[in-house]
């Protein structure tokens, strides 16, 4: 049988549902829009004068560099597949680093290529719990919770890297405010997670109290019994935080040699404190792939910070990237057949060691 992916399995579905149809006319036209916002806001860089194109054949023309900072992608890529398969461990489902490489590569190519801010969430949701109707509300539970990992890693970035940065950030009150936002966003993450993990039944009735109305009012407490099974594994969750850290870290390398192949003078450690905050800004879903949006942060940031050719850097940074996703074509046209490696007892669906 011919491999039949997301959109072959959504265009099935369209046989036999009428929404299928409006629902896919909306995500294209709510992509259309995102994309004409992106365009603006390039089109405004360009025409000021932010982002020269003529300058943007260097990434190409310095292949050496350009293969390390390809190189360097795939081993983040690399290290994002090691932590789904490592948080997937406890609950008894074995996704080999292979294939939750492959994985990892489709969801990014959707990420960047197709319609829809989610589309990317979307397709790896659909390759890790197509196969196992009885654990989807677990599988999606520790999508999720991997997503929440890699972000919560990039708001601590740059408050790791803050106090060699104070006299700067005492000068610059745009700083300090977005410094205290990540704080903000990181403490909420981490609240959330350690509420489910320690006090489990308030969480539950909590749960039932605000969504109980709600067709699907089992599944809050579903998620939060997941999450708070990793109470006996926390060296899991605490060794993907520390390889999302250094995934995270590995993507400001690559924007750092961006920055060197338009502007080798422009290299300063001020970006170690600038880029994760633009990163950041990057993964707002106004536009596709934070196409324009992420510009033009960075272009602000850089300015704030005394730096120039942020925004350059990293239409560099997302041609380099952009070559890496594309893999996720490779894989996603070759089809993921299984991706949990093997079954308890025969059965489809392996059972879950959730404790509570």
């Amino acid at each position: 049988m011919p491999h039949q992916g997301p959109a072959a399995e959504g265009l099935r579905e369209s046989t036999t549902d009428g929404s299928a149809p409006r629902g896919s006319a909306r995500n294209i036209s709510w992509f259309l829009v995102r994309l004409a916002i992106a365009s603006g806001l390039l089109a405004y860089l360009v025409k000021s004068g932010v982002i020269d194109w003529r300058a943007l054949s260097r990434p190409f023309t310095a292949w050496p560099i350009a293969l390390a900072a390809i190189a360097l992608v795939l081993v983040d890529v690399s290290f994002n597949a090691l932590r789904l398969s490592w948080l997937f461990r406890p609950h008894g489902l074995n996704l080999s680093w292979a294939k939750s490489f492959q994985v990892t590569m489709v969801s990014f190519f959707f990420t960047q290529f197709l319609p829809g801010a989610t589309g990317g969430d979307l397709a790896r949701l659909f390759y890790v719990a197509k196969d196992y109707k009885g654990l989807r509300s677990e599988i999606v539970t520790v999508s999720l919770l991997d997503r929440a990992i890699g972000m919560f890693s990039l708001l601590v970035m740059p408050l790791l890297f803050a106090p060699a940065f104070f006299r700067l950030i005492a000068e610059k009150p745009a700083l300090r405010a977005l410094l205290v936002m990540s704080a903000v966003l990181a403490a909420i993450i981490l609240a959330g997670f350690l509420a489910c993990l320690f006090y489990q039944s308030p969480m539950e009735r909590l749960g039932r109290a605000i969504l109980g109305f709600l067709p699907w009012k089992d599944w809050p407490g579903q998620v939060i019994r997941t999450i708070a099974s990793y109470r006996h594994n926390l060296g899991t969750v605490l060794s993907a935080f520390i390889i999302s850290l250094v995934a995270n870290s590995l993507l400001l390398v690559v924007m750092v040699l961006a920055v060197y192949v338009l502007n080798p003078a422009g290299l300063d450690l001020r970006m170690c404190l600038i880029v994760p905050l633009g990163f950041i800004a990057n993964c707002l879903p106004f536009t596709p792939g934070g196409l324009g949006v992420g510009e033009t942060a960075f272009n602000s940031l850089f300015t704030v910070a005394g730096l120039q050719g942020g925004a350059e850097a990293l239409v560099c940074w997302r041609v380099w990237t952009a070559l890496v996703r594309l893999l996720g074509l490779v894989f996603y046209l070759q089809g993921i057949e299984r991706v949990f490696g093997h079954a308890v007892g025969g059965s489809s669906e392996p059972a879950p060691t959730v404790r509570s």
